[in-house]
């Protein structure tokens, strides 16, 4: 944040938007799996129309959970939610994939995988901590920014 000179306030600024943001997120977080259950209970045996069920919905579930992200960064301020989406969220999924992937499969930590499964592994695991950042991390980062700043640990201008 320092770096881009951006003030980490988290605060709600336009609770208009703030109320729309649970919707859009669990309305496309339950068609996402919903189409995923289809998929795996039906769509694999049986095919048609099971399939086409489980492309649209992952689809406009994840539409609408992309919605519902931006709706949120709109209810504070776009640019401090901006960075911590880029920074905070995408980022930091990225570098942990390259990590854990990279643990698993290129380095041969336990347990062995073998390389070839590098790319799958990395997907599921950046996969895996979008959801949980964008939904623990963000809720925490709210909740817990203000109590921060009053405390001694807050700089100004060094953290922020």
């Amino acid at each position: 944040f320092r770096l881009l000179k951006v003030d980490p306030d988290f605060t709600v600024k336009r609770p208009g938007y703030a109320k729309l943001l649970p919707f859009f997120v669990v309305s496309g977080t339950v068609l996402i799996i919903l189409g995923i259950t289809v998929q795996v209970l039906w769509g694999a045996t049986l095919g048609e129309p099971f399939v086409t069920f489980y492309v649209y919905s992952v689809y406009i579930g994840t539409a609408l959970a992309v919605i519902g992200i931006i709706m949120g960064m709109l209810a504070g301020d776009p640019k401090t939610w901006g960075v911590y989406a880029v920074s905070g969220i995408i980022l930091a999924s990225v570098f942990s994939g390259l990590w854990g992937a990279g643990t698993l499969t290129i380095f041969n930590f336990p347990p062995p995988l073998p390389s070839e499964l590098f790319m799958p592994v990395f997907i599921g695991w950046v996969m895996g901590d979008l959801i949980v950042l964008s939904t623990i991390g963000t809720a925490l980062l709210v909740a817990l920014t203000p109590v921060i700043k009053r405390t001694a640990i807050y700089v100004e201008k060094w953290f922020a």
